[in-house]
């Protein structure tokens, strides 16, 4: 039930992210996502109609690589359902399979249920970020080593 996501998978994310973000949420624009499914250095895993979808990047800087998570969205009407630990998941897994040693995120620190998932994911809140989703929207940094497959 999760696919890696295309370029085809434009409309569809779109619409999604339409449905699970507001403005002022983080929602990514029609260029951004193009260029995000057009990146060899980004994945996408699709759950369902677009019921839900992961976005992972891996960066590097010369001396080590990693992953970040870089977004996470789930239809309002799919939500508790498990959808989005099975994307991350799946995210994870495949930063792993592409030797890299760790992953970052940012959550809301206001979104409960989003910091809940990924405590329960192994990912550790190691640092406040101050108005990083604008004025009064404080966000937190979270990383996760990662096991590289043999």
């Amino acid at each position: 039930m999760i696919r890696h996501g295309v370029p085809g998978d434009l409309e569809g994310l779109m619409a999604l992210e339409r449905r699970s973000f507001g403005p002022h949420e983080g929602l990514f624009s029609r260029r951004q996502i193009k260029r995000l499914l057009a990146s060899p250095t980004a994945a996408w895993f699709i759950y369902g109609d677009y019921w839900g979808a992961c976005c992972m990047l891996i960066s590097a800087n010369g001396r080590a690589r990693w992953g970040r998570l870089y977004s996470l969205a789930v239809d309002p009407a799919h939500r508790q359902q498990g959808i989005g630990r099975k994307l991350v998941q799946a995210g994870l897994a495949w930063l792993g399979s592409q030797h890299v040693s760790g992953c970052r995120a940012e959550v809301k620190a206001g979104n409960a249920s989003a910091r809940h998932l990924y405590e329960s994911l192994g990912f550790t809140e190691v640092e406040g970020l101050p108005h990083y989703y604008g004025l009064g929207g404080h966000g937190l940094r979270l990383t996760k080593k990662l096991d590289s497959p043999s």
